[in-house]
């Protein structure tokens, strides 16, 4: 089989260009994992892990916001 074609390019027939299966393995591996991040998210989001009021950021922006109130003349 001549793998040239014109000019000396090289030439692969439509299997050799591909040089994969045509199994689902990825796209089902690529589908479970969105599906995991997804999931991941929900319990992060429903737990209130991402919430400020555990931290206290809350009360020290209002606190500074008063203080500089309080503070202009």
């Amino acid at each position: 089989m001549d793998r040239n074609g014109p000019e000396g390019a090289p030439h692969l027939s439509k299997v050799e260009a591909r040089a994969g299966t045509r199994n689902k393995t990825n796209r089902n591996a690529l589908v479970a994992g969105l599906i995991l991040v997804v999931l991941a998210f929900i319990v992060v989001v429903g737990s209130g892990f991402l919430s400020t009021d555990r931290t206290g950021a809350d009360d020290i922006s209002a606190n500074n916001t008063a203080a500089a109130a309080t503070a202009q003349p």
